[in-house]
């Protein structure tokens, strides 16, 4: 979910030598931020003394800083060679420039509500502003916020065709850009996959929302019809089922992504679901509700590379088709086309190398995805001894991942 035009150059910081951690032996692991309270930081901080609230996700900046998604605190704090970590976006919970009327919104300034993850790409961040239930674009020669896609209505799924500024949004959880320049964002109440094409459009690419499935559930090989004035579908001709949720599940593998089915979290008051990464033209998708790294070909096919489809852990060292995983989240692809992800339930990060089979890289992981099982130990030891709690995002930077530790409230990171 990374945008590759910049140099993955890995950052000095200097919090990290602090106590037991070496961030340069093999194999170890150490934080670089966070104590592990959870309160709302100064705006500069060293990076040991920081605070967060469910870090959701560390991203690398153009500028070798690494931004950090203070998700509860609905702000951007940026950690810097010097070890301090500086508030670069956001302010307070709100939805700027929107509520506002205005065309854009200084960076410091903007309000949002929730955001777990964005991207760069050719001195735009683009945010991925979950419970605004919108794409943002920050320019980063300016500092300047402003609205690409959304109408910000819950429950609401339209504008298919037409353009971005007047599409809705349902809970994006992630955002990427494809290797001609094109914005692509998972929907995840929706369950699809859109983009905004180059003529500013937006197009759907993957994925099917069919409401009401649960209540009323598709024949056999029948063609779901379309809602009138959405893009919503329902099968039976029952048009009152319109009104209803996007229903997950789980299809489509070998065949077209347009007709496959995913199972993200759904609800206004769920968590955020998975989340994308190109490695070329090829688009991984984490499905988190169906225990499945997926994928979809150049020609547009859709496949699983990981998980079969039963929560839990299971299947190191064999392949990672056999292995359960437990809400998997985000995505790194490293160089030599290995997939890394954040086992988040599992409390650990695993990875599949170019032959298919799967380990664990970081994390002792759970067989159960209740919160309780996680923890906070093993800084300075191996990796794979260590504890995590519930780890969203990981961002691999050469030989380094680091890793949201979500509700440790610290950022971690591996010397591969």
């Amino acid at each position: 979910m990374r945008d590759t035009m910049f140099a993955l150059t890995a950052v000095l910081l200097t919090g990290c030598n602090a106590g037991p951690c070496d961030p340069d032996a093999p194999g170890t692991i150490c934080t670089i931020a966070g104590n592990g309270e959870r309160t709302n930081a100064p705006d500069v901080v060293a990076g040991l003394d920081a605070t967060f609230a469910e870090p959701q996700d560390v991203v690398l900046a153009p500028d070798g800083t690494l931004w950090i998604m203070d998700f509860n605190f609905y702000k951007v704090r940026a950690l810097g060679e010097d070890g301090m970590v500086r508030r670069v976006v956001g302010t307070i919970f709100g939805d700027s420039p929107r509520s506002e009327g205005q065309p854009a919104t200084a960076a410091l300034d903007a309000k949002f509500n929730h955001f777990p993850t964005l991207t760069f790409h050719d001195g735009v961040a683009y945010i991925a502003a979950w419970h605004n239930r919108d794409i943002k674009k920050l320019e980063l020669a300016t500092m300047m916020v402003s609205d690409v896609v959304g109408q910000s209505v819950a429950e609401q799924y339209f504008g298919d065709g037409g353009p971005a500024s007047q599409a809705s949004a349902d809970l994006p959880s992630s955002v990427v850009v494809d290797s001609v320049g094109r914005v692509v964002w998972l929907d995840q109440a929706n369950q699809v996959i859109r983009r905004v094409n180059l003529d500013g459009n937006v197009e759907r690419i993957a994925g099917m929302c069919i409401a009401g499935e649960l209540t009323t559930p598709c024949a056999s090989g029948e063609v779901p019809q379309q809602c009138p004035n959405m893009n919503k579908m329902v099968c039976g001709g029952n048009f009152a089922l319109c009104s209803e949720f996007c229903t997950p599940a789980f299809g489509g593998d070998g065949g077209p992504a347009i007709n496959a089915r995913f199972a993200q979290a759904f609800g206004q008051s769920t968590d955020p679901g998975g989340r994308l990464a190109y490695a070329g033209d090829t688009l991984y998708i984490a499905d988190r509700d169906n225990n499945r790294i997926r994928k979809i070909d150049p020609n547009g096919i859709i496949t699983t590379v990981a998980g079969t489809g039963e929560a839990g852990y299971s299947g190191d060292g064999g392949p990672a088709t056999a292995a359960m995983l437990n809400h998997p989240i985000d995505i790194e692809i490293a160089p030599d086309g290995s997939v890394y992800f954040s086992d988040t339930a599992n409390n650990c990060i695993r990875k599949i190398d170019p032959a298919g089979t799967i380990t664990t890289v970081a994390g002792r992981c759970t067989v159960t995805h209740a919160a309780a099982t996680g923890g906070f130990d093993g800084d300075g030891g191996l990796a794979t001894e260590a504890l995590l709690n519930w780890p969203y995002g990981i961002a691999l930077v050469g030989k380094k991942l680091y890793i949201a530790d979500s509700y440790n409230h610290r950022i971690r990171v591996v010397n591969l």
